[in-house]
């Protein structure tokens, strides 16, 4: 029998047959500080990974909507399967735009290879022949251990030492040390260790420029939507699961009416994923078109997202306040934890966004790259 050419729709079905299984596991998890190497397994399998994964490397060429679905259907299940698998796939997206000599490197002889990363540019470059030599500390990287890539920003430094450009940089797994530095009062599964380069050499090839990019030839247009849109997605989805979660949970619990609070909850999470799927909806038809979407749509999209992040975390608190002693209080203190720990994340900066966001409505200038 032909094995059928797997779709987004039936990855997302597979990973949905996973769910029983992470979420029986979800307390493990939480008390072994792991998630187990099986379950990565299982969603290499699904095709989970191959969502956001350039098409000529095995990809599935498909829009964020299925990635960010089963995201957040995961992090239901799982806050911490949720937020690791959804960082080790959205590290896969937009590398098209690199010469195809590195995706060889990364994916030519291991197709489930993973990356993990960090864009704070804690590192740095010194111009050598046919590359640079890297130095750095990246810290709070998710799926350090799960990856045999490292994709981070470093700046690069001129002979008198001052910055000249900012920098992306691919490095395998033999040219770094993971340090298990992580211990989140939640996401306790995640693995967010500190990564150490120490004057290791990257060729060229292994480097972009952010500053100076070019597209490569054979880029899909899916790459061309806005970075921070795609990765601040991918840190909103766990805290939206999340919620959905225990929302389920204590309404399960009452056999009743929720609370005026936890129908308002309801309602703001529907709300949230009513207007990423617009938004999302939105920039995938522009750029599939050939366009490139403008400032209006671009900041709604950040503002929408970082709205939903902020009444996730209200929904939850209103189940905590309101709960009553009834449900699974397990349930609510470890999920209520992930949040926390979720909500630190730069994509969750609230004020940031909304004084961006504001000064573009009333007309002045933004000049902000908001992350």
């Amino acid at each position: 029998m032909v094995k059928a050419t797997p779709t987004p729709e039936s990855v997302l079905d597979a990973v949905r047959a996973l769910l029983p299984t992470i979420r029986a596991a979800a307390a493990t998890v939480d008390r072994s500080g792991e998630v187990r190497p099986e379950i990565i397994d299982a969603l290499h399998d699904a095709g989970y990974f191959s969502l956001l994964k350039p098409p000529a490397f095995g990809g599935l060429d498909s829009g964020p909507q299925q990635y960010l679905t089963a995201t957040r259907e995961l992090s239901a299940a799982c806050m911490s399967t949720g937020w690791l698998a959804g960082w080790l796939g959205v590290n896969s997206w937009g590398l098209s735009v690199r010469e195809e000599t590195v995706l060889q490197e990364i994916w030519g002889t291991d197709h489930r290879a993973l990356l993990c990363s960090s864009y704070a540019p804690t590192g740095r470059l010194q111009r050598v022949d046919g590359g640079f030599r890297l130095s750095g500390r990246w810290t709070r990287c998710t799926g350090a251990r799960q990856s045999s890539w490292l994709s981070a920003a470093a700046l690069r430094l001129g002979s008198d030492g001052a910055a000249q450009d900012f920098m992306a940089v691919l490095v395998p797994r033999a040219d770094y040390v993971v340090e298990p530095t992580w211990n989140g009062l939640g996401l306790r599964g995640i693995g967010a260790d500190d990564v150490l380069v120490s004057g290791a050499f990257v060729p060229d090839h292994r480097t972009f420029s952010w500053l100076h990019s070019g597209r490569n030839a054979t880029a899909t247009p899916l790459d061309s939507l806005p970075q921070p849109t795609v990765f601040t997605l991918a840190g909103t989805m766990p805290l939206l699961g999340g919620a959905q979660r225990v929302l389920a949970a204590q309404s399960a619990a009452t056999g009743s009416a929720p609370l005026s609070g936890i129908a308002m909850a309801h309602n703001d999470i529907e709300l949230s994923l009513l207007q990423i799927q617009r938004n999302v909806g939105e920039l995938v038809e522009c750029v599939s078109s050939g366009g490139q979407p403008d400032a209006e749509l671009v900041l709604r999209t950040r503002r929408d997202q970082v709205m939903a992040c902020e009444r996730a975390l209200k929904a939850v608190g209103a189940i905590v306040s309101d709960a009553h002693g009834s449900g699974d209080e397990e349930l609510l203190e470890r999920v209520w934890r992930d949040m926390q720990t979720a909500r630190k994340h730069v994509s969750s900066n609230i004020d940031q966004v909304l004084a961006v966001a504001g000064r573009f409505a009333l007309g002045l200038n933004v000049d902000d790259l908001i992350w």
